[in-house]
């Protein structure tokens, strides 16, 4: 190869490194801007997920709340139910894990 065809290697490398430097802070700018927006996205999505889970879990909390209360009022207007139930409730189990498993 001569000397001036190694000159015109050179200046189409040059610039082709120039447009590549340009196409990758094109790209990069890009990608940055897509992903800010899908962060934003990701961020709106959490908060109204945690927004919903707060308002579920008070939900559940209110209900837990009503039935103990609702427990609590009968136990105590028929408490002789209760602990017969109980009572039984203790029988069969003790007879269900106590019964003898001979082969």
């Amino acid at each position: 190869m001569s000397g001036f065809e190694d000159k015109r290697i050179n200046e189409a490398l040059d610039l082709l490194n120039a447009v590549a430097r340009d196409k990758k802070a094109e790209l990069q700018a890009a990608m940055e801007n897509k992903y800010a927006d899908l962060s934003s996205v990701v961020t709106a999505f959490a908060g109204r997920v945690k927004n919903q889970a707060t308002e579920k879990y008070e939900v559940g909390k209110q209900k837990v709340v009503d039935v103990a209360t609702d427990v609590d009022a009968s136990v105590h207007k028929n408490p002789w139910a209760y602990i017969g139930g109980a009572a039984v409730a203790g029988l069969l189990f003790g007879l269900l894990l106590g019964r003898c498993r001979k082969d």
